[in-house]
């Protein structure tokens, strides 16, 4: 865990979940390794934020109330970003189809392991 607290420290996260009970888990389980978070529950508000603050990593729900977080990655991939979907959907090979190199993680996951596959996809992009 030490190895995710430090990768995480410091850094700002933009959660994008429209579910607002999974949305304040994984708010608390980066916050307890030192990442400050900024959430989404639209499509709206997460291009918003994308566009108009600084993150270092992003972590997007595929299905915001019907519509799809495409955008929001297209988005961070274009201002090199490094991002991970967290998706309920099954879209496994869809989203590494349209996101070669993407880390999908799918739900349910437990926030430890969510949280470390963060720590991964933050440590492959500063050795990119």
């Amino acid at each position: 865990m030490a190895a995710t607290s430090s990768t995480l420290a410091g850094k700002h996260v933009l959660v994008v979940e429209d579910e607002f009970l999974v949305a304040i888990d994984i708010e608390a389980e980066l916050q307890d390794n030192g990442a400050r978070v900024t959430c989404a529950a639209t499509l709206a508000v997460a291009e918003a934020c994308a566009k108009n603050e600084h993150f270092d990593a992003a972590i997007l729900d595929v299905n915001l109330h019907g519509k799809a977080s495409y955008p929001v990655a297209d988005y961070l991939r274009q201002v090199d970003v490094p991002f991970l979907f967290h998706t309920g959907q099954g879209e496994k090979r869809v989203l590494t189809e349209r996101y070669p190199g993407v880390e999908v993680c799918n739900k349910p996951c437990d926030g430890t392991a969510l949280v470390s596959m963060l720590g991964r996809v933050l440590r492959t992009a500063r050795h990119a």
